[in-house]
Formats: C-alpha cells, sequence, structure tokens
C-alpha cells in the first residue's frame, strides 16, 4: 500500500545544484505597471504602499512577513546564481514562483500575466470542511520579497489544485493612469503524456523553517527559495491522473521538503510548467506530484485557454 505524506518531507539523494561561478544577467521584476488594454477592463487590484499595515495580518504574522521579505531581499543573488546560465528560461520560472508568507510555508506559482496563481488545494485546507472555515485569502512573496495578497477563487480537493487570484500588490512604484499590475508567468507544457522518463527538470519551492528530522526542536538553514534539479519518473500506473487525493500522480526526484507543496516543476529544457510538486511516498522516498494532464483539465473548467478569463468569487470543489 502506498504512503504519503504531505509534510515530512526527508531530502533524498538528488541534492541542490550548485552555485555557477558566472555572474547572473538582471532578472526584470516580478511585477511591473502596463497600460490597460483588457476589454473588458480587468478586477482592479488595490496598491498599497510598503511600510502599511496589510490588510487580514495579526502584528505575529505581519512580523514575520516582513521577516521573510528581508531574507528574501539578502538572498537575492544567492538565489540567482542556483540557477544555470544555460536556460534563461528558468529565470522566468523563478520570477513565476511565489512563496507563502505564513509559518506553515507553502509554494505558488503565477501562471497568467493578469496575477493568477496555481498551488496545493491542501495549502488552503486538508478538506473541503477545512478549506470552507479558513480565510481564503493569503499573502504570497516572490524570490524578491515582493508581496501580494491573494484570494482562492476555486478549490478542487480531488486534483488538490487550487486557483488563486491576486487582490493586492504592495508596491512603491504608484500606477499611472490607465496603468495596471502585470506579472510575470509560466507557460504551461504540453501534457505530461508526453514526457519520457527521466527528463530532467527543476523544482523551484520553499522549504520549511522546522527540521522535522531532528529529534529535538530546532530550525533548518535552508533559504526561503530553494532551487533544485531532479528528473521527471513517469506517472503512477493504474491511477486516474485527475485523481491526486491520496498521493500526486506525477513521480519525480527533485529534492524537496516540507513547505515546497505547490512548488512548480520545471521543464530544464524550455522552462514550461509540467507540474506541482504535492507529497512524496515515505516508503520509497519518491517525490509525487500534480501533472499537466489535471492541471489543464482543471483551468478548462474554470481558466479556459489561461487568457484572463473572469471566474466565478465562489470557490468550488470537485469532490
Amino acid at each position: 500500500m502506498m504512503s504519503s505524506s504531505r509534510c515530512g518531507l526527508r531530502s533524498a539523494s538528488t541534492s541542490k545544484i550548485p552555485a555557477p561561478e558566472d555572474t547572473q544577467p538582471v532578472v526584470p521584476s516580478p511585477i511591473t505597471f502596463t497600460p490597460s488594454s483588457s476589454n473588458p477592463p480587468r478586477e482592479s487590484i488595490r496598491i498599497i504602499s510598503p511600510g502599511s499595515k496589510l490588510p487580514g495580518l495579526t502584528s505575529p504574522k505581519l512580523k514575520l512577513l516582513r521577516r521573510k521579505q528581508e531574507k528574501l531581499a539578502s538572498t537575492v543573488s544567492t538565489t540567482l546564481q542556483s540557477l544555470p546560465n544555460t536556460n534563461p528560461t528558468l529565470l522566468n520560472a523563478l520570477n513565476s514562483t511565489l512563496i507563502f508568507a505564513q509559518h506553515e510555508a507553502g509554494t505558488a506559482v503565477c501562471i497568467e500575466s493578469s496575477g493568477w496563481i496555481l498551488t496545493c488545494a491542501h495549502c488552503f485546507g486538508d478538506d473541503e470542511e477545512e478549506y470552507e472555515k479558513d480565510s481564503k485569502k493569503r499573502w504570497l512573496l516572490f524570490y524578491n520579497g515582493l508581496a501580494v495578497q491573494v484570494e482562492c477563487r476555486v478549490w478542487d480537493g480531488k486534483r488538490d489544485l487550487a486557483l488563486l487570484r491576486v487582490v493586492a500588490v504592495e508596491s512603491d512604484q504608484p500606477a499611472k493612469s490607465g496603468e495596471i499590475p502585470t506579472f510575470s508567468s509560466i507557460p504551461l507544457s504540453p501534457t505530461t503524456k508526453n514526457l519520457k522518463d527521466k527528463v530532467p527538470i527543476f523544482c523551484i519551492g520553499q522549504p520549511g523553517a522546522d527540521d522535522l528530522e531532528s529529534t529535538s526542536a530546532r530550525k533548518t538553514k535552508y533559504n526561503l527559495v530553494e532551487v533544485s534539479k531532479g528528473k521527471f519518473r513517469g506517472m503512477v500506473k493504474g491511477v486516474d491522473p485527475q485523481d491526486n487525493v491520496e498521493i500526486g500522480t506525477l513521480m519525480h526526484d527533485a529534492w524537496t521538503y516540507w513547505g515546497h507543496s505547490g512548488a512548480p516543476l520545471v521543464s530544464a529544457t524550455d522552462g514550461t510548467l509540467i507540474g506541482l510538486h504535492s507529497s512524496w511516498d515515505d516508503e520509497t522516498a519518491m517525490r509525487h506530484g500534480i501533472p499537466n494532464m489535471a492541471i489543464e483539465a482543471f483551468l478548462r473548467g474554470c481558466l479556459p485557454g489561461v487568457a484572463g478569463d473572469e471566474v466565478s468569487g465562489k470557490a468550488t470543489s470537485s469532490y
């Protein structure tokens, strides 16, 4: 019987990739302001001045967010150096990745430039009852510390996917009249069925701060954003790829830790999204994720064409 874990992720034999010696190119900001060309207009996004009290956060949670922002800002160069120079599309993947600002960690990825973001459903609740009781809004951070508030619009417990919408941005760059925030986003890869076993991939995610392998309470020494290299290891046989409740149906061996849930699994060839990391098998140490075929089916139902189509504000579940 296969067993899974979404929290206690031990490191595998695949290690984090070493930093190359060459200087990395300058990466554009994950958020830019551009003239609006949408018709009808996009849903408005609130712009909040830096240093303001952010909505939806208690004082302790705001302090944690500020600490994470400071740490992210101090490790920008290290994070950029963890990417190989050979494929600039991976820089875009990093620019499109976000981490949850709360203690429990979690990761997400922007898939559409107007502010649509994907993560695992269990980052908002392990089941529908838990999801309905909790807040639908979270604060996320880009690798350089830029903060956005998101709202969960669609929650699919069976596929273990959640679709989020950016509703606020903390920015010291006031938008000019007619300008709107535009976000770095990662394109979806062709369906996972076309991938060959052992195709190289990268995983970009947030390892949790608590050392779950220690017998005493202590913290890990990981960066808030870690980039690891591995390989696509096929699909779980005999299981519906749309059913990721027990464990993700995509298999990979890139290094992860608890907190990586929702982390993008990126093709090393072209920087496209092949899936989201979600879980692991604690008997085999194989990492698991949600495959692109599940992501595509999910988005066809709530965001056709991944082209900024508006969705209902009411979250849904496929239970």
